[in-house]
């Protein structure tokens, strides 16, 4: 079974042409998708950040979409024309839920794309968001730390949710777990830097494991676009396959680096 997280906002998962164009990295997989809370198939949001449901709003973060995977896949597990195989994949904010989700369902492999997961929101938002909404993140921060199930909304996303993500540091929750990642990162990506990738893979080093391979992109964006504008999101997604094809037949990888040229 191929687990697909998709990342930020409230476009139901079904709909998201980036999860569409992942589905051809495992053939012969069956895909499951499970929805955020408070989005349905029949959601079309103009504005995936500001059009989404109360439900969403009050309800949304990266641990309850982890809980509600873990039930899915739970009563998934002992069905008859399961194998028993599991390969999750996720991308920016779904690359967090596989962090948490891998210790928890012990996947035979994990993607983690466009994600970087090696340092904590609250040290890297003042250098991802403009001058002016800098100058309010310590106190933003501060207010979902002592409103953890807020509903006010900032920057697209519940105070409840920032509370769950604005100190921690998902490459933990992945060394937990001992399957096999590949972690992919583009040198320009402006949504999670270069050097939150950088740093999950010197974690990996540091702490001795050889689990982990580390595809860094120099040019590419969060999307795998160049600086050209030319997007190069096929091409990744087809080494990821052949990636997939040999770490599910053989385990884990070497300490080996793997740096994209």
């Amino acid at each position: 079974m191929f687990l697909i997280a998709q990342g930020s906002g409230c476009l139901p998962a079904i709909k998201n042409s980036t999860i569409q164009q992942a589905k051809e990295i495992a053939p012969g997989y069956a895909i499951l998708l499970v929805e955020k809370y408070g989005v349905s198939h029949a959601d079309s949001p103009t504005d995936q950040f500001k059009e989404c449901s109360q439900d969403y709003i009050a309800n949304h973060t990266v641990e309850q979409r982890a809980l509600d995977v873990v039930q899915v896949v739970d009563e998934l597990r002992g069905d008859d024309w399961w194998n028993g195989k599991l390969v999750l994949f996720g991308g920016s904010e779904g690359g967090d839920l596989v962090a948490r989700l891998a210790p928890r369902l012990n996947p035979d492999a994990a993607v983690v794309f466009s994600s970087g997961l090696g340092e904590s929101f609250a040290k890297v938002l003042k250098s991802l968001v403009p001058p002016h909404v800098a100058k309010e993140v310590d106190a933003k921060l501060n207010f979902a730390r002592a409103n953890p199930k807020s509903a006010e909304v900032w920057g697209g996303n519940s105070m409840r949710w920032w509370a769950d993500v604005v100190d921690r540091v998902p490459v933990n929750d992945l060394l937990k777990s001992h399957s096999p990642v590949l972690l992919i990162q583009g040198t320009e990506d402006k949504s999670s830097p270069v050097s939150s990738g950088r740093a999950a893979r010197d974690a990996y080093t540091s702490a001795g494991r050889c689990e982990l391979t580390y595809w860094e992109y120099p040019g590419y964006d969060h999307y795998m676009t160049d600086t050209d504008g030319v997007n190069h999101r096929n091409q990744v997604f087809e080494r990821i396959a052949g990636w997939l094809a040999i770490t599910v037949r053989d385990g884990a990888p070497g300490c080996t680096p793997d740096t994209a040229e």
